[in-house]
């Protein structure tokens, strides 16, 4: 069974949009680690994103960057050994995709690894806005958006996922045969339905944004 009996309020001084990692190295497809799946949802977070800009919500965007000196790739470069110049800094596919260009108010928190929280301000950018409630999108749905979102919980965050705003990616076959996009879009979701917080679509949460009080 589901765990909210009820999904998050969402007040409007105390609720922010959070966007993993909508790089054109991950979201177009000349970019070195393109996600197909990623085409479908700029629609629903430029929709999010206006809605909450709309209603004065703090809108804070993560990428993925490493110095590519490799002084900071870390383990990630053990399982990923041309990461340091994929996500250098001075790579142009780090940037934000135009058509998410980040706004002015907007915030960016540059990252080492999966999770938005692990060694970044974020946490303080929030607590600083008296933010409680996340509403999370982007890509990949199941790598560093799941892994923020676990890291939120455990801050006692209030998580919203929104399901058709959150990419996931198709993996070959490493030994337990082939995953589409879909199916692993499919487990990540109902994992996080039944583990960590609320999972809805943006026709259900836009409504709830544009109302909030």
């Amino acid at each position: 069974m589901p765990t909210l009996a009820q999904p998050w309020p969402i007040v409007r001084q105390r609720t922010a949009l959070i966007i993993v990692d909508m790089q054109r190295v991950f979201c177009e497809p000349d970019g070195a680690l393109y996600v197909p799946s990623t085409d479908a949802v700029v629609a629903p977070i430029q929709a999010l994103a206006d809605a909450c800009r709309a209603q004065s919500m703090p809108v804070i965007y993560l990428r993925h960057v490493l110095r590519g000196d490799g002084r900071d790739s870390g383990r990630m470069r053990d399982l990923y050994p041309d990461v340091d110049s994929v996500l250098a800094r001075d790579n142009p596919q780090v940037n934000i995709i135009d058509a998410l260009t980040p706004k002015a108010g907007d915030v960016v928190v540059d990252k080492l690894f999966y999770s938005g929280f692990h060694n970044t301000d974020l946490d303080t950018v929030l607590r600083a806005h008296d933010v409680d409630t996340l509403i999370v999108c982007g890509t990949v749905t199941n790598v560093c958006c799941d892994t923020t979102i676990r890291d939120a919980v455990h801050r006692e965050y209030k998580v919203i996922v929104v399901s058709d705003a959150n990419a996931a990616m198709p993996y070959p076959d490493l030994g337990f045969g082939a995953v589409s996009a879909a199916e692993v879009q499919k487990v990540a979701l109902t994992t996080f339905a039944y583990e960590f917080g609320e999972v809805t679509a943006s026709a259900d949460l836009l409504p709830r944004i544009r109302q909030a009080f």
